[in-house]
């Protein structure tokens, strides 16, 4: 129970933040890149009865080079559901940031997006806007500042 109402708040600050972003002058939320909208490439996606499993890896920003895995499980409807995973980015030989994140996801046609609040292993925290079209093997992913 606890999955779905964070799924249902996590899916409602998404549609907040994506009216915010779009809608000048209206009192929507207004969230600040954090870096450029980077583009992922899918190295597997494992659809099971009761969870997709997608990885993916590429260059992120300020994260270097990022390894990422989404575990989406399903809802009762079948077009969405809750979100978790881990990434990890090799910054340099030295740095290596990780980041645990939960959020919703919801299909259109062939067409995933993801709304992920991240916890980063520094103590910032992002929300995430992953875009994922099944018919291609890349993901956008877009970072924004929330801490």
């Amino acid at each position: 129970m606890k999955a779905i109402i964070a799924g249902l708040f996590i899916f409602a600050l998404a549609q907040g933040a994506v009216a915010g972003h779009h809608e000048e002058g209206e009192g929507g939320l207004h969230l600040k890149p954090r870096q450029a909208t980077s583009i992922l490439n899918v190295t597997s996606v494992d659809m099971g009865s009761d969870k997709t499993t997608i990885t993916a890896s590429g260059k992120m920003g300020e994260y270097g080079k990022v390894y990422v895995t989404y575990n989406m499980t399903y809802s009762a409807d079948g077009v969405s559901g809750a979100v978790e995973g881990v990434g990890r980015g090799v910054v340099d030989a030295e740095t290596v940031m990780t980041g645990r994140f939960t959020g919703a996801w919801r299909r259109e046609g062939s067409t995933v997006t993801m709304y992920n609040t991240v916890n980063m292993n520094d103590g910032s925290q992002n929300f995430d806007v992953i875009t994922f079209d099944a018919r291609g093997d890349t993901l956008t992913h877009k970072v924004f500042i929330l801490k």
